[in-house]
């Protein structure tokens, strides 16, 4: 019996609001005994797919040559284009590390949600075809249509199907798994929910906005531009080079508005998201509990089978709604991570 069966099981000694919460919280230990933690996935990801270390080669050649062009740069002009070049560079880098992140905790995560899924349907299937057996039988005795045997037989074969589809997805999602991460699925390998507090400031996070950092660049080059101009320099020409000036500084007003809410909404998600896992947590613990019971009452013959798989599927349900919690949840601290320049694989 794993872990998790033995907390449930233990659920059934008392019953009170205290004893509920802090069973939540060894349910919590007891499904991440072999949980994978983020540096263990992304050591994993990042093994198999050789590609990802080109990312970080990419930024460094892009270092290298903004060290080299400023090195030959000939005035300030040079020097400032090629700080622009390699922000853009950091920028692209984010983006496709993000992304690459993103797709690592996405395989483990749709591998756990679509196991938890096939378990549903079995369940349903179950249902189904206790209804048809019970429609046979109601038919035979004559106190049931035809039409309402065919529709039996018909939800059953709908069923069957869902069935066979979700097995067909959960399989697929295994494979996925293994060819991602070059590991045998498990369902204790879901990862492990860090104990993460941003170690940003809001100052901290504005400096390392990119797009701010490029508004900042496309300022001051539009400046050197002005001022580059002759004297005799036509109005026209003038005037142009100043209206990109003047476009440049409300560019940087915008962005560092703009970063400064970005740096307010990931905090508030983190706030929120972290919230929402502990109720979900709290949740899934009482779901378990119900069907725990539901289990007991159907084997001394209280209650029907579907009233008793009706609790098992609410219990999935609540399992797989602390899963989506949990993968919102690190993906935000994923996007924190890389936002602020931080080494995903020292998480």
């Amino acid at each position: 019996m794993n872990a998790y069966f033995i907390v449930v099981n233990m659920m059934a000694i008392k019953r009170k609001p205290l004893f509920i919460i802090l069973m939540s919280l060894l349910l919590c230990a007891a499904q991440n005994l072999g949980a994978l933690s983020l540096q263990e996935l992304f050591h994993a990801a990042a093994t198999v797919k050789t590609g990802y270390s080109l990312y970080k080669v990419d930024l460094e050649l892009a270092s290298l040559r903004r060290s080299k062009a400023e090195i030959e740069a000939k005035e300030e002009l040079d020097r400032v284009n090629a700080e622009f070049t390699y922000v853009a560079a950091v920028a692209d880098y984010r983006k496709v590390n993000l992304a690459f992140l993103n797709e690592a905790i996405d395989t483990v995560f749709n591998a756990a949600i679509a196991e938890l899924d096939a378990s549903i349907a079995d369940v349903k299937a179950e249902n189904a075809k206790e209804d048809a057996n019970l429609a046979q039988s109601r038919y035979r005795s004559g106190l049931l249509s035809e039409e309402g045997l065919k529709e039996s037989r018909l939800a059953l074969s709908t069923v069957a199907t869902d069935q066979e589809l979700a097995s067909w997805t959960f399989s697929d999602a295994v494979d996925v798994f293994r060819a991602g991460l070059g590991l045998d699925w498990d369902s204790t390998m879901v990862p492990q929910i860090p104990d993460f507090e941003p170690s940003s400031t809001s100052t901290t996070w504005i400096e390392k906005d990119t797009t701010l950092r490029r508004a900042r660049l496309s300022e001051k080059i539009a400046s050197l531009k002005l001022a580059k101009l002759a004297a005799n320099a036509p109005a026209f020409d003038r005037r142009i080079q100043q209206a990109e000036l003047a476009k440049a500084k409300v560019a940087v007003a915008t962005t560092e508005n703009d970063a400064r809410r970005a740096f307010e909404s990931s905090i508030r998600r983190l706030k929120n998201q972290k919230a929402l896992i502990q109720i979900r947590t709290e949740e899934n613990v009482l779901k378990s509990t119900l069907a725990r019971d539901a289990g007991k009452r159907y084997e001394a013959g209280l209650i029907a089978l579907g009233e008793r798989n009706t609790q098992r599927i609410s219990e999935l349900g609540a399992r797989k709604n602390l899963l989506s919690a949990q993968r919102t949840y690190l993906k935000t601290i994923v996007e924190c991570q890389v936002f602020t320049d931080a080494d995903p694989m020292e998480f």
